[in-house]
């Protein structure tokens, strides 16, 4: 070979379209070789599921697929990256190292660092390419509006680029092949994840399930079609914020105002793009904070008193709390790995101001049963349904008022409690004593009353207010009137047809 030789490390990047690293080794005329390391310490970390092994698997053999119909393929290996990247070198003695940058958690975070010390050590370039607005090491918050234009909003989406392989290498990295995967029971349940069903995702929910996306993604039954699903996507990375952001630009400009929907299609694409916006927001605080993993952004409430009963926290894990929408959810995430926002956010908020449970205790299993595990969004979500941020407003759900409103014929319930089948909507609702059914492990309001009291009388210190100021200072929101909260909209709009999630039928939500 007379070129230089660029690894390309895929982590959570597993795409051909929007590849920045594939994008400078084609810039600088390099031959390449894709590399894909199964670590052992990131799929045995208590974050870590079949759940998520199996998405990621899906993801690599998708980018496999492709890079094989353009004459090239990757090197699939299993064992500590440094170990296999030294081994690799000793065979091929590479140029470069790039990569995308991942905001991950503690063990991705140190182990991106080993890695950059072992290139340094053997003189190899390493580079690591942003593929969000979030800034390397922190940035002030004054400059992420400034960063998200010109990193997603004023650059289109990188095309894909000519991929320069030598037979040599391709011949290499097609021996290599998948780890045995463990048979997953629930797997027809599990939304797809390559590269491929990222586009088809895309496609369908800008032509046809974007319409019902303000206000049907509230309801747990609605939800599973009116959101986008794109989330799953973009925490494995089969797409990146920069193409979903293009996209949705381009199909408001090509919204017709004279369609009697314009109205909705505009408002439920906006609210889109808000929340795809503050993706970055919140993931920016993990890669500002590392080790907001472990404790609290605000220093107040580190050592906030939790009971942390392991009863309770087997209850809830396993869905058998006696709140029935509680239970439903918890059951739901296992079999499926989705569920909505509000949903999520009521299962933490109970477990944390109901059962009292610390919210460094619960983070563990709900990244497992969440497919779309991100931890920039997952462990501030998590700090701010616990109420420990400091300035949000302390937020506790009610399960019986929600389930009131978003399930009021119980259809989500019974799907996902089969011991309810039988049982009609109003007796579900007005709590009646229902057989084959756990009676509630907690009370709720006297529950939810001691641990806000604690919280807010944390809040109302000296301490606390001057720290506030500060930790606000750092990672607030600078975007105006976000403080100001959004009309509720008490109903979500009729579900769309089932399109291209048709593979969860068997699941009639």
């Amino acid at each position: 070979m007379t070129k230089a030789t660029a690894v390309i490390w895929v982590k959570r990047d597993a795409r051909l379209n929007d590849n920045a690293c594939l994008v400078e080794a084609e810039r600088l005329q390099l031959n390449v070789l894709p590399f894909f390391c199964f670590e052992p310490s990131v799929l045995t970390a208590n974050d870590s599921s079949d759940m998520h092994i199996q998405a990621q698997w899906q993801a690599i053999n998708g980018l496999r697929q492709g890079l094989r119909k353009m004459g090239s393929d990757i090197v699939i290996a299993h064992g500590e990256v440094i170990e296999k990247l030294t081994k690799l070198y000793e065979r091929i003695p590479f140029n470069y190292l790039f990569s995308h940058e991942e905001i991950g958690n503690s063990i991705t975070f140190l182990r991106d660092r080993a890695v950059a010390k072992w290139c340094h050590d053997r003189g190899i370039t390493y580079r690591e390419f942003p593929q969000s607005s979030v800034k390397r090491g922190g940035v002030n918050r004054d400059k992420l509006q400034q960063l998200w234009r010109s990193r997603i909003a004023d650059i289109q989406p990188l095309q894909i680029p000519r991929i320069a392989q030598p037979e040599e290498l391709r011949a290499m990295a097609s021996k290599t092949a998948f780890p045995k995967l463990p048979q997953f029971t629930t797997k027809h349940l599990w939304q797809p994840v390559s590269e491929t069903d990222a586009k088809a995702t895309l496609a369908d929910f800008l032509t046809v399930r974007s319409r019902w996306y303000r206000g049907g993604i509230s309801s747990p039954n609605t939800a599973f079609t009116a959101g986008s699903r794109l989330s799953v996507h973009l925490a494995w990375g089969t797409i990146t914020a920069r193409q979903i952001w293009h996209a949705v630009r381009s199909r408001l400009a090509d919204l017709d105002p004279n369609d009697p929907l314009y109205s909705r299609w505009k408002q439920s694409l906006n609210a889109f793009l808000s929340r795809l916006h503050w993706r970055d927001h919140f993931t920016q605080r993990l890669e500002s904070e590392p080790d907001l993993e472990f404790r609290s952004l605000h220093p107040c409430y580190r050592d906030t008193p939790y009971e942390n009963d392991e009863r309770l926290h087997k209850a809830w894990r396993e869905g058998c709390t006696g709140y029935p929408l509680v239970d439903a959810v918890m059951r739901c995430l296992a079999a499926t790995g989705f569920v909505n926002f509000r949903m999520r956010a009521m299962v933490v908020s109970f477990a944390c101001h109901v059962l009292h449970l610390d919210w460094r205790l619960i983070h563990p299993h709900l990244a497992r049963v969440f497919r779309d595990y991100d931890p920039g969004i997952h462990l501030n979500q998590l700090q701010m349904q616990a109420g420990v941020v400091g300035w949000n407003a302390i937020r506790v759900y009610n399960p019986a008022k929600q389930l009131a409103d978003w399930d009021a014929d119980c259809k989500f319930v019974k799907r996902w409690l089969p011991e309810l089948k039988e049982q009609t909507a109003e007796q579900i609702l007005n709590d009646e004593l229902l057989p084959c059914y756990p009676s509630r492990v907690v009370p709720f309001a006297e529950r939810a009353k001691k641990m806000t009291d604690q919280l807010y009388g944390i809040r109302k210190t000296a301490e606390a207010k001057m720290a506030t100021k500060a930790v606000y200072l750092t990672h607030g929101s600078r975007k105006k009137g976000t403080s100001k909260r959004p009309k509720r909209i008490k109903r979500p709009a009729p579900p769309p047809s089932p399109t291209l999630f048709d593979n969860l039928d068997d699941n009639p939500v």
